[in-house]
């Protein structure tokens, strides 16, 4: 069956998403994004995710009808921002489906040399968008759905990915249970907001620079990434007594340093810290708008010279920063500050006095998801730059597949160096271990 006719037929056997909890989700996303947008317009705030597809390219209208799919399934995406463009116009598919022909035979560094530069492309009123980018690779394209980071996270992403390309029950049968939300306005939500405060206050301590103070940034973005088996990372996990979320940062911050340092760049005395964003969705979240992530710094010393002690050392810290993800009430600061305050939150978080990198980890699909008769066979991540940044990264699985993603600016260089920088990270680890 081609995507056409699937496209067609799925949609009157599929319920939309519930949309319970509306009015948290509003307050949730209330803004911050916004205001950080407006107050670094040279940075773009878009997200989303790329999924390089073999078969041949869709046609218009088989693009048009999978975004009505996605918009029915997930009937936030059709709304309006508040007091955004488009209050009042009823949703058009076809304003939301873009093509980029990338030229022929340049392949996977075609991909993200394109990739790069749809990353600073302005969004369509909904602030989200579906892109074909197609010639880079015979029997092959990437689709590409990119969205405002106040409306839009990583699992968001996922999650559309994930619901609108498999079977109707997939976006909400994985991953554990999480707590239900708590009742809010008591004891415990104050208690959690104060010490939420106090972790706040601590991105005013300096932390190590990857660029000095000043470095001529560009604003403009390439991408690199690359894969591991993501059976040999749990593999590797489970004989260290540590998440493969653990092995990705103290893996990260290895290679980070010695990116640095050969770069000439060396990161100084100053400690580590990787923002880490923690999400806070829950099960009857599904599907809600809004960027639901609590910010959660890990910070190492910069004399962890050794790969295991390192890695010891991140489990420490990601113990506290875990458990966040369980606590019915957090996120207490965020809905209880001013909306005024919100933008100053999210700049102590992001600030590259503060923050070295900002280190994601985003889950997807655990089975292969198919267009049609097309088969879809990676997704990667296209992660937030924050403002003043050098570079980002960021973990993905799909399927049997975990990919490392770097996101930097083009006036950095060496973001593929950084790929195997990572790899052999992991292969000395996985040395040590004698696997």
């Amino acid at each position: 069956m081609g995507l056409r006719d699937a496209l067609r037929q799925t949609p009157a056997g599929r319920d939309p998403v519930p949309t319970a909890r509306r009015q948290a989700c509003a307050r949730q996303g209330k803004g911050a994004f916004f205001d950080y947008a407006a107050a670094h317009p040279e940075t773009s705030v878009a997200v989303g995710g790329v999924s390089r597809v073999t078969g041949d390219v869709p046609d218009h209208e088989e693009l048009c009808l999978l975004v009505d799919l996605a918009v029915a399934r997930y009937p936030e995406l059709g709304e309006s921002p508040p007091g955004g463009r488009g209050a009042g116009v009823p949703f058009a598919a076809e304003d939301h489906v873009f093509r980029i022909s990338v030229a022929a035979g340049t392949g996977v560094d075609g991909l993200r040399a394109a990739l790069g530069d749809l990353a600073t492309a302005p969004l369509p009123k909904r602030l989200w968008g579906v892109w074909i980018l197609h010639g880079y690779a015979p029997g092959e394209f990437a689709v590409v759905l990119r969205g405002h980071h106040a409306h839009f996270d990583g699992m968001l992403i996922s999650e559309i990915f994930r619901g609108t390309l498999s079977g109707p029950a997939a976006s909400r049968a994985e991953g554990a249970p999480l707590p239900a939300a708590a009742r809010r306005g008591t004891a415990a939500e104050l208690a959690t907001a104060v010490r939420e405060g106090i972790s706040a206050m601590g991105g005013l301590r300096r932390a190590a620079r990857l660029v000095p103070r000043g470095f001529p940034l560009t604003g403009k973005l390439q991408y690199a990434w690359g894969s591991v088996e993501l059976p040999r990372l749990r593999k590797l996990a489970a004989a260290y007594g540590v998440t493969p979320n653990d092995l990705y940062l103290a893996a990260l911050a290895g290679a980070l340093k010695k990116w640095a340092g050969e770069h000439g760049r060396p990161l100084g005395r100053q400690p580590m810290r990787l923002m880490v964003p923690v999400t806070l969705r829950r099960r009857d979240d599904a599907g809600k708008r809004g960027d639901w992530v609590l910010g959660a710094a890990v910070r190492l010393p910069a004399d962890l010279d050794d790969p295991v002690e390192r890695l010891e050392y991140v489990k420490a810290r990601t113990r506290k920063a875990r458990s966040s993800l369980f606590d019915p009430h957090a996120g207490a600061l965020g809905r209880m500050a001013p909306q005024r305050f919100g933008r100053w939150l999210l700049e102590l978080d992001l600030h590259p006095r503060s923050t070295t990198i900002l280190a994601s980890c985003v889950p997807g699909p655990g089975k292969p998801l198919r267009l049609g008769d097309r088969v879809i066979t990676d997704a990667v991540p296209l992660d937030l730059l924050p403002a003043g940044h050098a570079l980002a990264a960021c973990l993905s699985t799909y399927t049997s597949t975990a990919q490392i993603c770097f996101v930097a600016d083009r006036a950095v260089g060496g973001c593929d160096d950084l790929v195997q920088l990572w790899m052999r990270e992991l292969d000395e680890v996985t040395a040590r271990a004698a696997l």
